[in-house]
């Protein structure tokens, strides 16, 4: 039984992916629209059903005008259901990277048709929280959804439900949207102790820290260049008018060290993975110099927020951009 549903799960999603191919962006149209009654549109149909028998059994012209104008009210508004998504523009935002296991805030744009309203629509993941909203003509409105992240990579966000039932609630209208948000999604970090190798590389030391004082001694100003963390900005400076400019410290070489992906055999991928990442947080966070070496990439030793962005993309692209897995 398991085996069939997952069949019937494979074939749908082949054939949503055929109908509504992912894309950044999607404008609604009968292609991409579904429609059917509500509990209460099935009820109303039933209503519909027996004023007509009594006007068929009491050949009454009252019943049978009530009977085909609320038959006309359920039409129309059958039409307005599937014209409140018709029209309709979504187009995903960029996100802002997240760890593997955590809740990210996907940003969506909502464009309204020429000359139509949008009303009373709800917008979510499965399994996660859905907004409702309404948007005015020739308005764009953005929405953050909230999606909870299971692995590593380029985020793979499942299809966006939307639906509405405005304005009898007889009808629900709906569709399943994919869109690329082009997010990342960095390993989720693991706390372990260091694990340094041995020996040299070049006139680098490979190894434990020795100190961390010497990266306080100041040297001097120089031109602020992008990824440099906030606390190195001399905002005295930038009050003054001069500028933008970074505090250049002198940095002791005993802070320097390399977080290896081979000290950590023969663990998984994965686990190294996070255990690699663990030790990219802690060692920025402790004003360490480090750099970071994988299968195939090395990242130079250096120390900024830039520097450590950097390591957490090599290590969430790790086996998506041709390296080894």
């Amino acid at each position: 039984m398991t085996s069939l549903t997952g069949r019937w799960r494979e074939r749908w999603k082949r054939w949503l992916d055929r109908r509504i191919p992912p894309a950044p962006q999607v404008t609604l149209n009968h292609k991409s629209i579904f429609i059917l009654p509500t509990r209460t549109g099935f009820l109303f149909t039933l209503l519909l059903i027996v004023l007509l028998l009594t006007a068929i059994n009491y050949q009454n012209s009252l019943i049978y005008g009530l009977t085909f104008w609320l038959f006309s009210v359920s039409l129309a508004a059958m039409m307005f259901t599937f014209r409140n998504l018709s029209g309709l523009t979504l187009a995903a935002g960029r996100a802002y990277p997240c760890f593997a296991g955590d809740v990210i805030e996907l940003p969506l744009r909502l464009t309204a048709a020429k000359k139509r309203y949008h009303e009373a629509l709800l917008l979510g993941f499965p399994d996660n929280p859905s907004q409702l909203t309404d948007v005015d003509t020739a308005q764009t409105r953005t929405l953050a959804l909230s999606f909870r992240t299971a692995k590593r990579g380029p985020l793979q966000a499942e299809r966006l439900r939307l639906d509405s039932r405005f304005p009898l609630g007889l009808f629900n209208t709906w569709t399943w949207v994919k869109l690329d948000f082009n997010a990342l999604v960095y390993p989720r970090p693991e706390t372990v102790p260091f694990v340094f190798a041995s020996g040299e590389q070049g006139d680098q030391l490979i190894g434990a820290p020795s100190t961390v004082s010497g990266q306080q001694d100041f040297q001097g100003l120089r031109n602020y260049q992008p990824g440099d963390s906030m606390r190195q900005i001399a905002w005295k400076q930038l009050a003054r008018g001069k500028g933008l400019v970074s505090k250049d410290f002198d940095h002791d070489e005993g802070a320097t060290c390399w977080l290896d992906w081979d000290v950590l055999a023969p663990q998984t991928t994965e686990v190294r993975l996070s255990r690699l990442c663990g030790w990219v947080l802690q060692a920025h966070q402790l004003g360490w110099r480090y750099g970071l070496r994988l299968p195939g990439k090395d990242i130079a030793p250096d120390h900024s927020d830039g520097h450590r962005d950097r390591c957490l993309e090599a290590l969430a692209l790790h086996g998506f951009d041709g390296g080894e897995r």
